[in-house]
């Protein structure tokens, strides 16, 4: 149990530190300019989001800094009563979503807005995001497919079981 809960820590203390460092780099360096790494696919541009996910509730600090509370409490309590039960791939996909949801709160707290600054396909109307909002949708993504093959598991077991009472 302590090793596992060492993983989670260390796991999120990296990618909190990695995220924040990126957003430092936008802050010092982004600010004035754009920077186009990939011409049409992939851009740095410094923003200030008040919002959530894809700008949904603009200036609504406060809301999300409540319900990210909430989100991490909740993340927590699952981590503190399945912990014996959690397997090392859950405990990563699990830590970059708590890892995400602290830097962006750390942001919205710290500064009143999530630094955001990846910009993939300009040319299109998709939002501007940063490694905290990567690592939060990959988790949550990777954790609806870990959810989604156990209990595949389980009902194939309990059809197993059954049928062998059949017999």
């Amino acid at each position: 149990m302590k090793k596992k809960l060492i993983t989670i820590v260390t796991i999120v203390l990296i990618i909190f530190f990695l995220d924040q460092i990126t957003k430092s780099y936008a802050i010092n360096f982004l600010k004035e300019t754009e920077l186009e790494l990939i011409p049409n696919i992939l851009k740095l541009k410094y923003t200030e989001n008040t919002g959530g996910a894809f700008g949904v509730g603009q200036n609504s600090t406060m809301t999300f800094v409540i319900t990210n509370i909430i989100v991490l409490g909740i993340i927590i309590k699952f981590i503190i009563m399945q912990i014996e039960r959690i397997d090392i791939k859950t405990i990563f996909i699990i830590s970059f979503v708590l890892a995400g949801g602290i830097s962006n709160l750390i942001d919205r707290v710290v500064r009143g807005f999530v630094v955001d600054f990846i910009y993939c396909f300009p040319n299109t109307k998709l939002p501007i995001f940063n490694l905290a909002d990567s690592f939060i949708v990959v988790g949550w993504i990777l954790l609806a497919f870990v959810f989604a093959i156990h209990t595949w598991k389980d009902k194939n077991t309990d059809i197993k079981k059954n049928n062998s009472k059949v017999e």
